[in-house]
């Protein structure tokens, strides 16, 4: 019993010291060492490193021996290296050919495509450049001297001749034209190669012949391009007419009266002349000037200063009445419809009615004891005007109730429409007993690829 009792005691000495001995809660938190950061990254990256050493070693043991793997050293996406190659020349044959295209079919062939006209190219008058001079052949404010123009702007100036089968031996026309392009485009006046059914002669300023083709020709306006076969050409440089001022001294370049290489100056005299070359044509904006303008003039150049075009000259449009009286058409209003000729061969879109008539003014009606208006001469039969009851000598006197007694009138009615739209026009007609009767008609107009519509002059009537 004496020794159950010191086995406890001793027990519980043990249980006291070892009370003793065991720390608090707080006490085992304060004194716990920190945890380490982040163990198993660390040797998982570890682990990492040393597989790379072990597997670069390997490599390199074994990198003499053919049969075994090489290391890769670079990961290599999967390509198709044809179909990369295949996409870069496309694209490089698109711009190419959007380039080329440019400057073959011009900046508009896209639209012209798009629209459906068949014509892919479009035009537009180049710049040049003139040659320097000797001093002695500038002004003091850097303009030439009239013998300067004519030495710069001679060899830009032709002329033209044009023979039918009935004028073997001797050319039934002869003017003169303005090379617009050094590979033989040339500008003339659509009078000048009308009717040259046999061929059409053009004469360079030193003597060289060439036979000419036509590009386009529009009677309306009275301009035309022809073209020859031939490169190296000196083009003439075009101004802008709208600069021109009144008094501002100018030179006139041409083969009047088959006198090649004509030099003739004045000034000029009015600016904005609205003037028609035939009685049927289209009023073009003009240049009045006081130089000399005689048949043969007719395509020649008028010519500023600068040596530039600002002009063409039309003996057409020279007064018979009065003298140094004469014009040209300014190459500003030229410009867009010599263009449209080099893109399209005609004025594409230009409405006609399929008429031709005599003009009767209100100053004739009262002479002549007719209505004022259109007396019919003619009908086309190809348009839509002849399904109606208009009749040879028939007097339309308006038109969209506007009235109408010239062909100014009329153009002013259907210029504002489009081929396929319909007109109503107001009709008188004698009877038997003298009367007019009054009925009205409605047509639809025709697209006009020569002529929109023709008065006829008393004169050839006879």
């Amino acid at each position: 019993m004496n020794e159950f009792n010191q086995e406890n005691e001793t027990l519980d000495e043990a249980t006291e010291t070892a009370v003793e001995a065991e720390p608090t809660v707080e006490e085992a938190v304060a004194e716990a060492p920190a945890p380490e950061e982040k163990p198993k990254k660390k040797k998982r990256k570890n682990e990492q490193s040393v597989e790379e050493e072990l597997r670069e070693l390997a490599y390199m043991e074994a990198a003499d021996l053919d049969y075994l793997p090489k290391p890769i050293t670079k990961v290599r996406r999967n390509g198709h290296p044809f179909l990369g190659s295949f996409c870069f020349f496309l694209v490089l044959f698109i711009i190419v050919f959007f380039v080329t295209a440019h400057y073959v079919f011009g900046s508009g062939w896209i639209k012209n495509m798009i629209d459906g006209t068949g014509n892919f190219q479009t035009f537009t008058i180049p710049t040049v450049q003139h040659e320097e001079l000797e001093e002695k052949y500038y002004q003091e404010d850097g303009r030439y001297t009239v013998e300067g123009v004519a030495k710069t702007c001679l060899p830009s100036i032709v002329t033209i001749e044009s023979y039918t089968g009935s004028s073997i031996f001797a050319s039934y026309s002869q003017g003169s034209g303005i090379i617009m392009t050094s590979d033989g485009y040339i500008i003339t006046n659509a009078h000048v190669i009308e009717d040259a059914d046999l061929t059409i002669v053009v004469r360079l300023y030193d003597g060289t012949e060439y036979n000419a083709t036509v590009v386009g020709s529009d009677t309306r306006t009275d301009l035309a391009i022809i073209k020859i076969n031939a490169t190296d050409l000196t083009p003439a440089q075009f101004g802008d007419s709208d600069q021109l001022e009144l008094g501002e001294q100018v030179v006139t370049l041409g083969s009047p009266a088959g006198l090649e290489s004509t030099v003739t100056t004045g000034i000029v005299s009015g600016l904005n002349r609205m003037i028609n070359v035939e009685s049927d044509n289209i009023s073009m904006e003009c240049i009045q000037i006081d130089a000399a303008i005689n048949p043969g003039n007719s395509g020649g150049a008028l010519i500023n200063m600068w040596g530039q075009v600002v002009g063409i000259t039309s003996s057409k449009l020279e007064s018979v009445a009065y003298d140094n009286i004469g014009f040209a058409i300014s190459i500003n209003a030229a410009i867009p419809i010599l263009e449209e000729l080099i893109e399209n061969g005609a004025i594409l879109g230009r409405p006609k009615v399929g008429i031709s008539f005599y003009s009767i003014s209100e100053t004739m009606s009262s002479v002549y004891g007719l209505p004022a208006g259109l007396y019919i001469a003619s009908i086309d039969e190809t348009c839509d005007i002849s399904n109606t009851d208009l009749q040879i000598d028939d007097v339309i006197t308006t038109m969209n109730g506007v009235a109408v007694d010239s062909a100014e009138d009329v153009y002013a009615i259907i210029f504002q429409l489009d081929p396929g739209d319909e007109v109503t026009a107001t009709v008188l007609r004698m009877d038997d007993a003298g009367n007019w009767d009054e009925f009205e008609i409605t047509f639809k107009l025709e697209a006009d690829e020569t002529s929109a519509i023709q008065a006829v002059d008393e004169s050839e009537s006879e």
